[in-house]
């Protein structure tokens, strides 16, 4: 399950920033130094759901499971294929990498490969961009 911070619910503690190891959680620019989930760098882990004091970091529906429901590398078609979670991105067209198992170099599924298959979260990134707050 993906997840969102709740910006009415957050009291900007930071428990939930040094729970997490990919640095997905940031500091918004607001006064009260909010946090926010960066979708470009969260694996969801939801190591961070417990961490929060307020209840305020929720499933966020809009964005598929990395590796999970919604990603086309959960299929057995794909199965051989490793995503670079964001960590890499294609220059041309910012969706995440992709390797198969025997190659050594991560490539963009459109671009480099020809897929008509990438990351569905590049998708929906470019219509639900980093930083829109999410509704309770």
């Amino acid at each position: 399950m993906s997840f969102a911070v709740l910006q009415d619910r957050c009291i900007g503690c930071g428990a939930c920033d040094f729970a997490c190891h990919t640095d997905a959680l940031v500091k918004t620019d607001s006064f009260l130094g909010l946090f926010e989930i960066n979708p470009y760098t969260c694996d969801d882990c939801g190591v961070c759901v417990s961490k929060c004091p307020e209840t305020a970091i929720v499933p966020d529906e809009r964005f598929p499971v990395c590796d999970g429901r919604g990603c086309p590398l959960h299929s057995q078609r794909l199965a051989d294929t490793e995503c670079a979670i964001w960590q890499q991105r294609c220059p041309s067209c910012g969706t995440t990498l992709w390797r198969e198992t025997e190659a050594t170099e991560f490539v963009c599924p459109k671009c480099d490969s020809g897929r008509k298959v990438s990351c569905p979260r590049t998708r929906l990134l470019e219509t639900i961009p980093f930083g829109r707050p999410v509704a309770d």
